[in-house]
């Protein structure tokens, strides 16, 4: 049995440019430990809807819970994460569009007003699943402090700011996928909003020290204390420095499988 357990913490913040617009925060974000027969799993998922599309906040939402049920019927019904394949991945998310296409028609509208990406997850003691269709990143490190590795580069589209979206009928051309037969002790899941404060775009690396300086302190903060450092973590992506590099959207999700209980919360 599994003796891996999580700590996570995860935020999604609306920038400064839809906040002068008016407009809500049309990212979402979802982390959660599923508890299956080879012990503790961690499911982690974020999707930035476009801000070209009206109803992209709804879309947002709805992939994230789309996926956890599918997760959670997946492990329901003995399902190993060394059996997920990009097929299996691209059901769920057909799942999810020919919901989204049955809301549009209710609405009067066409799918693309429920555009979103998708960066997800699924993690076990020794194995983790990637997978991913747009921009936005997966980074992950198997030594705890360690430089941390990219799942996949962000995929954009053929011009500046676009990229590729769940809701498109081509979707599986853009779908990204990975399996990793290693235990992963830190991982990190983002939208395009972070990127350029994340990512070294010239080597087509993480940037170390941006999450050296995320992940220290949930490594040393008491299970306890991680709804405090859940808000400070709000309250640094709608920060000045942030802010100053950003205007769109903002989400990041943090999860580690070390930890260190006894320590108190880091600055």
């Amino acid at each position: 049995m599994s003796t891996v357990s999580w700590r996570s913490i995860g935020a999604s913040v609306i920038g400064t440019s839809h906040e002068a617009s008016g407009s809500e925060c049309q990212d979402s974000h979802l982390c959660n430990e599923v508890h299956t027969d080879q012990g503790p799993v961690l499911l982690a998922l974020v999707s930035d809807g476009a801000g070209s599309a009206t109803k992209s906040a709804i879309g947002s939402r709805l992939i994230c819970d789309v996926l956890f049920d599918k997760v959670l019927s997946f492990f329901q019904e003995a399902g190993k994460i060394n059996d997920l394949n990009s097929r299996l991945i691209a059901s769920w998310i057909q799942f999810f569009r020919d919901e989204v296409i049955l809301q549009a028609a209710a609405d009067g509208l066409t799918e693309r007003e429920y555009a979103c990406t998708l960066v997800g997850a699924i993690v076990g003691e020794q194995v983790a699943v990637f997978f991913q269709v747009g921009d936005g990143a997966i980074v992950y490190s198997t030594v705890p402090g360690a430089p941390p590795s990219l799942a996949f580069w962000p995929d954009r589209g053929e011009y500046e700011n676009t990229t590729f979206f769940v809701t498109q009928a081509s979707f599986m051309d853009q779908l990204q996928f990975s399996l990793v037969q290693e235990r992963v002790a830190d991982i990190a899941l983002l939208s395009d909003g972070l990127q350029r404060l994340a990512l070294d775009y010239k080597s087509r690396t993480p940037y170390h020290p941006f999450f050296s300086g995320l992940f220290g302190p949930l490594r040393r903060t008491s299970r306890e204390r991680l709804p405090a450092l859940n808000a400070h973590l709000a309250d640094y992506l709608n920060s000045t420095r942030v802010n100053d590099r950003t205007d769109d959207d903002k989400t990041v999700v943090l999860a580690t499988s070390h930890g260190e209980e006894e320590l108190p919360q880091g600055n």
